[in-house]
């Protein structure tokens, strides 16, 4: 990062760093807000990946990475709402592969 923000000005690099290390070490309530989100994020791309190759639960340790990262309260009702969309595709997808082997 050092090395990128030096080919900016002086006082954007200086500042663009600062904010980065604010993220990195969440020395602030914003760059906490800001890891979760790009958490969500995260968790949130595995979940469209799942639902594109039709392979719910396929990749289980993006969720697991997460789990109890997530402390603000908009965060935990999102990642909520997703989990429960997510485990009720599983577990459609295990009654149709039941069925398939019936």
């Amino acid at each position: 990062m050092k090395r990128l923000t030096q080919l900016l000005s002086k006082d954007l690099g200086k500042e663009l760093y600062e904010l980065w290390e604010e993220y990195e070490t969440q020395s602030s309530a914003e760059a906490k807000f800001v890891k979760q989100l790009d958490q969500c994020e995260m968790i949130l791309q595995a979940s469209e990946y799942e639902d594109l190759e039709n392979k719910p639960g396929r990749l289980q340790d993006f969720y697991d990475s997460t789990a109890g990262k997530f402390h603000h309260p908009e965060i935990v009702q999102l990642v909520s709402e997703l989990e429960a969309e997510r485990n009720a595709n599983i577990v459609a997808a295990a009654a149709t592969a039941g069925e398939a082997h019936s």
